[in-house]
């Protein structure tokens, strides 16, 4: 008798531990820590205003889409700054990347944060601390692994990143032609800084 109640309870044991660990599990592979994403606050005014060299290289941004009823634009850096869902479109442009939040002139740059709705109807890239929290609040998800950088104005070759809304779709396209834009009857937002 003791021995059948002690193997119960190892079996009861073994499926807690079985189900504690497979609700742990990671919703996907590209699962980061909140503690390790780049956020608005993650940068110190006191930092503002150039630094020494850091460690920045200039990255490719590809353009992924998810067509049919998602129809879904999303965007990832070579680093792996945001998210991959749907074919892949080819290179959007290409920016500088920075592992730190110090050692680049924020007079030039201004931190461009990657953001995904929470059941992935939409993808955002914004340079506002502002939009940003405010997406945040209404449960987007911060995708942003790396600083990622646009130059606040022209030069060294760059050109404009424009911004364009789907109002039928609900889906944002980011591109450095304004024609494609305009073209597919997309809405104009702006332009979020220049890039390569």
């Amino acid at each position: 008798m003791k021995t059948s109640k002690f193997l119960c309870w190892i079996s009861m044991m073994l499926l807690t531990v079985s189900i504690v660990l497979t609700s742990c599990e990671a919703e996907n592979d590209d699962f980061v820590s909140e503690e390790s994403l780049v956020t608005p606050d993650s940068i110190s005014n006191s930092e503002y205003g150039p630094k020494a060299a850091a460690s920045i290289v200039n990255e490719k941004v590809y353009r992924y889409y998810a067509g049919g009823s998602l129809s879904l634009h999303t965007y990832r850096t070579q680093s792996g700054t945001g998210s991959a869902i749907g074919t892949y479109e080819g290179v959007a442009f290409t920016t500088p990347v920075s592992s730190t939040s110090t050692g680049f002139d924020r007079n030039k740059y201004n931190v461009l944060y990657f953001m995904i709705h929470p059941q992935n109807k939409d993808f955002i890239m914004t340079t506002s601390g502002t939009e940003f929290w405010n997406l945040r609040r209404q449960g987007w998800k911060n995708v942003t692994r790396k600083y990622v950088l646009i130059q606040k104005s022209s030069g060294n070759g760059t050109v404009k990143l424009y911004r364009f809304y789907d109002t039928a779709n609900s889906d944002h396209l980011f591109t450095k032609s304004y024609s494609e834009g305009v073209n597919a009857g997309l809405a104009y937002e702006g332009v979020v800084g220049w890039v390569k």
